[in-house]
């Protein structure tokens, strides 16, 4: 009967405490980057987050991006960087040419699964 008991005791204890301290919920974030009112072809987007904590980030293919293949993001604040290319392979380009120097800006992400579509204006 105490082995029961232990038994019961400690799975109570786990269902409590969760998963452990290394293991936090990431949600996914997916959306399209535009350039220009266009797609972007061809990209990375990055979601650093301004605490401590793990970076999301995607490639971008035809302006959609989704961070479920790199195992998504946390709820809060991030710095987003945005590289973008015309998709062209070239010498040495394997994305093709560069459309704008990096984009860097922020933004608040839920501590759910969401959508975040970014619009990058031309001549900024």
């Amino acid at each position: 009967m105490s082995i029961k008991l232990g038994v019961v005791a400690c799975l109570v204890i786990l269902g409590v405490l969760g998963c452990g301290p290394g293991e936090e919920k990431l949600h996914r974030v997916s959306g399209t980057v535009t350039f220009g009112g266009k797609p972007v072809p061809k990209g990375t987007i990055s979601f650093d987050p301004t605490t401590a904590g793990p970076m999301g980030f995607a490639s971008i293919l035809d302006g959609k991006y989704d961070t479920a293949q790199s195992g998504g993001v946390r709820g809060g604040n991030y710095n987003i960087r945005v590289n973008a290319f015309n998709g062209i392979p070239g010498p040495d380009l394997p994305f093709g040419q560069a459309l704008f120097p990096e984009y860097t800006g922020s933004t608040e992400l839920p501590a759910h699964d969401s959508t975040f579509d970014l619009e990058i204006p031309k001549g900024r």
